[in-house]
Parts: structure tokens; C-alpha cells; sequence
């Protein structure tokens, strides 16, 4: 392996990445020396709390102790298909079609990684996005997911992925719920750090049981009663959230108002959240509500994509459907007052309880 490859820091092993965590035909890092001519790259700064396994970039299950951070480096091959990760099919990567690790650095500390962000924004005042992924994921399908998102929605702020210590097997829900709970004081820590980062636009997006994490994380925030101005925050967005709709209501109160703004994008065809549903003795979970009195008078922006259910478990379709992705990069550019005049669908979005649209297909 080249020596550049390595980048600054000799502590941060590529190497070690190929070994990362997970069973056998999980998702897992595959290393490249350099991106493929006509592969683009889509860097990513690194929070987690699991802990190293067995080297600095090989994180897995186990929950570590405190935060480590870093600066990690994807190619994203020109044969990309946007909501796709495109994984090596064998033992051989090859950049041209699949997604590769290409860089690895370490942060020193939390101040490492403010300096490295803040260096990444130039003089541009696009947004830092905080991603937060769900149950069930690697330390490698967090990354490479994270990355996707990023790439197909022509993120071009800095982009932070939280990596907590999800079990990364179906039955881990409990370990998995538990790792969140544990991580809460940790993403608290971060956000408020960020959110205090002077000139810095945040903004929060989490899925699945990360929601649940980003909203246990914004309730500490406000119980800690510091100086946090949670209204400083740019935005949220919980995806799919795996969240008892009665805790949710319960999370709002404690943060007096929700930032703006706040989208939650749901469906009601989620198997994976049907089955967590069923695992609370048929509790609504927030990300397949369709009574949206429920969420009367808290300042959601609800879009109802489950007309753009892509046969599949329906639990990530802002990430991983064409359809949902195009939508979504329009609602981005036309802005909110405009949201009436998309046609991509059928999808129907409520306004903060304001107005309603359903869109048409065209």
C-alpha cells in the first residue's frame, strides 16, 4: 500500500478497515489505494462510541468509552445508481463500480474535529449536516450509506456521521436500543458543541431508532438548561423514526418548541417498523402515523411517502428510492412556499398542520 494513502497519522491503519466487524455477507469497508479515473469522492468526519475493533479504523458491536473521531474518504464509482451502494461482489474491489474506502485519518478530540469541519467549509455557507443512523447497521453500512446520501443529494457542506454501538443483527433490537440510550449524552455533547461553533449552519438527520437517539439527545440539551440555543439549529429531519408516538409527544414538551424546521418522513408500509410496533404491544411508532392529529399543534412537517414503496421493507425510502431522493432534492430547491407545486409522487405532505398537498404523479 502506497504511504500517501495512509494520510497524517500513522495511528489510523486502512488496513485495519478490511477487518471490520460483522458476520459474513454483511457490508464491510473495502480498500483502495486511489479512486478509479471518473469516481468522485465524498469525505465524511466520524463520531463513534463504539469501540475499536480490533484496530483504530476497524470499529464493531461493542460500546466504547467516550468519542473517537475521524476523517474518512469514499469513492463513489461513475457507474453509481442513485439510491445504491454499490459493495465489491467478491474478495476484489475495483473503484470503477464499487464503493471504496480511499482515506483514513484520525481527529484529536472533539476540538480536532470542530478545526477539521470548519476548514472543510471554505468560504461557502452551506450546511453541516449531522447523520445519525439506525438499528441494525455496521460501522461500515453507516459509513457507505451516509456517503450515498450525501453523494445523490449534492450535499457539498461537511457532512458528520455519528456511528453509536448498534449490534448490527436483527436480533439485537434491545442491544441496540440500549447502545442509544448510552450514546445520549455523548451526541448531546456534540451537538451542543456544534450548535456553539460560531457561523456553523447544523443541521440533524436521523433514521430509524437514530431518530429516537436524536431525540433523547435534544431533550438532554434542554433539561441540562446550559446555553444551548437549540433554535440556532438549521434543521431536522428523523427518517422513518422508531419511535413510541406518546415518547415523541412527551420528547417535543421538553424542548418547549421544536427547531425549524422539523420534517418527519414517514411510512405507513414500514415492515421493519410494523414489526417494532408489534414488539410494544401495538403502539403507533412516529414513522408509520397516519392520524396527524396526533401531531396537532407541534410545527412538523410531515411527508407521507408510502405511495413510494419500492417492494421492498419500506424503511429508508428517502435514502434508498429514486423516486423519494428526486422529490426530496426538488423540495430542497423550490423551498417550502413552493411545495404544493411539486408533481412527484403520489406523496402527501402536511405543512406543520397549516395546509396539505397531495402530489400527483406526472
Amino acid at each position: 500500500m502506497k504511504r500517501d494513502v495512509l494520510l497524517p497519522r500513522r495511528a489510523f491503519i486502512l488496513g485495519g478497515a478490511a477487518a471490520l466487524s460483522g458476520c459474513g455477507g454483511r457490508g464491510r469497508f473495502a480498500v483502495a489505494e486511489t479512486r478509479a479515473s471518473g469516481a468522485g469522492t465524498q469525505t465524511l468526519f466520524v463520531a463513534t462510541s463504539r469501540a475499536a475493533d480490533p484496530a483504530p479504523i476497524a470499529y464493531g458491536p461493542g460500546r466504547g468509552n467516550g468519542l473517537d473521531f475521524a476523517r474518512l474518504t469514499v469513492s463513489i464509482p461513475s457507474s453509481h445508481r442513485i439510491g445504491n451502494i454499490e459493495w465489491p461482489r467478491g474478495a476484489e474491489i475495483d473503484p470503477a463500480t464499487d464503493f471504496a474506502l480511499v482515506g483514513a485519518e484520525m481527529l484529536n478530540g472533539p476540538d480536532g474535529l470542530v478545526q477539521a469541519v470548519r476548514a472543510s467549509r471554505g468560504d461557502g455557507d452551506e450546511e453541516t449536516v449531522l447523520f445519525v443512523h439506525g438499528y441494525n447497521t455496521n460501522f461500515a453500512e453507516g459509513v457507505y450509506r451516509h456517503a450515498q446520501i450525501a453523494w445523490d443529494y449534492g450535499l457539498s457542506g461537511p457532512q458528520i456521521h455519528f456511528a453509536w454501538a448498534s449490534a448490527a443483527e436483527p436480533f439485537g433490537y434491545t442491544y441496540d436500543r440500549d447502545s442509544a440510550l448510552i450514546a445520549r449524552d455523548d451526541l448531546a455533547d456534540l451537538i451542543a458543541g456544534l450548535v456553539r461553533e460560531s457561523g456553523l449552519r447544523l443541521s440533524i438527520v436521523g433514521h430509524s431508532m437514530g431518530a429516537f437517539l436524536v431525540m433523547e439527545a435534544l431533550r438532554q440539551i434542554a433539561l441540562s438548561r446550559d446555553d444551548t440555543r437549540l433554535d440556532r439549529l438549521a434543521g431536522v429531519a428523523l427518517i422513518s423514526p422508531d419511535i413510541d408516538i406518546d415518547l415523541f409527544r412527551a420528547q417535543a414538551e421538553m424542548l418547549d418548541s421544536l427547531p425549524q424546521p422539523f420534517i418527519v418522513a414517514v411510512a405507513r408500509n414500514d415492515r421493519l417498523l410494523r414489526l417494532s410496533s408489534r414488539l410494544a404491544r401495538g403502539q403507533t411508532r412516529l414513522g408509520t402515523v397516519d392520524d396527524l392529529a396526533l401531531l396537532e399543534g407541534l410545527g412538523i412537517v410531515v411527508i407521507d411517502m408510502t405511495e413510494l414503496g419500492n417492494g421492498g421493507a419500506n424503511h429508508f425510502l428517502p435514502g434508498t428510492s429514486a423516486s423519494a431522493i428526486a422529490l426530496i432534492r426538488g423540495l430542497r430547491e423550490v423551498g417550502a412556499a413552493e411545495i404544493p407545486n411539486v408533481t412527484i409522487g403520489p406523496v402527501r405532505i402536511d405543512l406543520g398542520s397549516v395546509q396539505a398537498a397531495t402530489i400527483a404523479s406526472r
